[in-house]
């Protein structure tokens, strides 16, 4: 009986300590410009409490603020701000914004306060809408491993990051 609950207890124990799996598509905003900028978003109800909101939705990513700076990233494709992740491998990330956000504006502090506005029906202020299926995204799977107490988590982020570039803000 002593081998037998022996036998059961390394068979948990190693399964307990196997890699699990974890793949999901997020949505980045990089900042290309010359300087910090503002980022606030405006999510839809559903996904909206206070000043929060849901970050993904399974609601694994638990909550984070709707507003954020975000700095200069000189090429450097690690300097990026999550807005959204999903399970959903397939969704398309325009769809996914629209789905998940009413409108999403950057203020240019370094262009006495601009702001882009990025709504689903237009765009003010940017030469490419991020709610729309012609916007360029560029996209990048990346390898993830997440150490826990009983097991290595491992799995791909499938990132689909919209960059706000200098050359396509249009000041009126």
């Amino acid at each position: 009986m002593k081998k037998i609950i022996l036998c059961l207890t390394v068979l948990l124990l190693l399964f307990a300590a196997c890699d699990k799996t974890n793949e999901n598509l997020q949505i980045l905003i990089q900042n290309r410009t010359d300087s910090i900028i503002h980022i606030t978003l405006h999510p839809k109800a559903e996904y909206l409490s206070g000043d929060f909101y849901r970050r993904s939705d399974d609601g694994s990513s638990g909550s984070t603020e709707t507003k954020f700076s975000l700095q200069p990233n000189y090429g450097s494709n690690d300097w990026n701000e999550v807005i959204f992740i999903s399970r959903n491998l397939d969704a398309k990330p325009y769809a996914l914004v629209s789905e998940v956000f009413d409108s999403i504006y950057i203020t240019l502090p370094s262009k006495d306060n601009f702001i882009i506005k990025f709504t689903p029906e237009n765009v003010i202020g940017y030469s490419e809408n991020i709610f729309s299926e012609n916007s360029t995204w560029n996209f990048e799977i990346k390898s993830i491993i997440r150490p826990t107490q009983f097991r290595t988590m491992r799995g791909a982020a499938h990132c689909y990051c919209f960059l706000i570039l200098e050359d396509r803000i249009i000041i009126e």
